[in-house]
C-alpha cells in the first residue's frame, strides 16, 4: 500500500508538470511547482518508511522548507517586482506543449517497461523521465527567463525523483548540498533576470539572441 502511494505521488508530480506546460501564467506555474515539490517531499517520507531510514525524513523536511516554500516565495516576489505575470510562449502553443508532455509520459512508461529494471517502480521511473522531459519542454518553448528558471527546477525534480526511487538513496550531506546549490542557483538566476529587465526593459531571452556588437 505504501509503495502504491509512492507511485501515486510520482504520477501526480508528473501531472503537475504537464499542467505547467499548458499554462502561460507564471503565478499558476509557481503554484503547480509548489504542489509538485510537496508531493516529492511526501514521496521521500514514504520512501523513508519503506526503507526505515530516518535521514530520508530529514531530507523530506528540507525539501519542503527550501524547495516548496523558500523558492516559490522568492519567485513570486520576482514576479511582483518585475510586473510580468504571463509568458507568451514561443513556436508551440501551450495547449500543444501540454499534450506533447502527456505523449512523452506515455512514451517514457512504455520505454522503461520494455527495458525493465529491478531497483524500483517502473511507474516512478516513468514519472521521473516525464518530469525531466517536460522541464526541457518548458525551457525550449518559453520566452521569459522566469519560465526557464521554473523549467530548470522541474528538471531538477525529475532527477531527484529518479535518484530517490531507483537507487538505494543518497547520503544526507550530499542531498543537503544539492538543495543549497539549487537554492543559490535560483537566487542568482533571479538577480540575472533583474539585471536583464533593467538593461533591456524585458526578460524575453529570445530577443537577447539579436544583440550584436557595434
Amino acid at each position: 500500500m505504501t509503495a502504491t502511494m509512492l507511485d501515486c505521488c510520482a504520477i501526480a508530480a508528473a501531472l503537475c508538470a504537464t499542467f505547467m506546460a499548458g499554462s502561460r501564467h507564471l503565478k499558476r506555474n509557481i503554484l503547480f511547482y509548489t504542489l509538485q515539490t510537496i508531493l516529492l517531499a511526501f514521496a521521500t517520507a514514504i520512501r523513508g518508511s519503506l526503507q526505515s531510514e530516518e535521514q530520508l525524513y530529514l531530507i523530506a523536511i528540507a525539501i519542503a522548507l527550501l524547495k516548496a516554500i523558500s523558492i516559490p516565495l522568492f519567485l513570486r516576489w520576482i514576479v511582483r517586482k518585475l510586473c510580468i505575470y504571463s509568458d507568451p510562449g514561443i513556436m508551440i502553443a501551450p495547449p500543444l506543449v501540454m499534450h506533447l508532455s502527456l505523449i512523452l509520459f506515455a512514451c517514457s512508461y512504455f520505454e522503461i517497461a520494455s527495458i525493465g529494471h529491478s531497483k524500483g517502480s517502473s511507474m516512478a521511473a516513468s514519472a521521473s523521465a516525464s518530469l525531466l522531459l517536460t522541464g526541457l519542454l518548458l525551457m525550449l518553448t518559453r520566452r521569459t527567463a522566469l519560465s526557464q528558471i521554473i523549467g530548470f527546477l522541474v528538471i531538477e525534480n525529475g532527477i531527484y525523483l529518479f535518484a530517490m526511487t531507483q537507487t538505494t538513496g543518497m547520503p544526507l550531506i550530499v542531498e543537503m548540498g544539492i538543495l543549497l546549490d539549487v537554492l543559490a542557483g535560483v537566487m542568482i538566476a533571479g538577480l540575472v533576470a533583474f539585471r536583464i529587465q533593467k538593461s533591456f526593459e524585458h526578460i524575453d531571452v529570445t530577443q537577447l539572441a539579436e544583440l550584436k556588437d557595434e
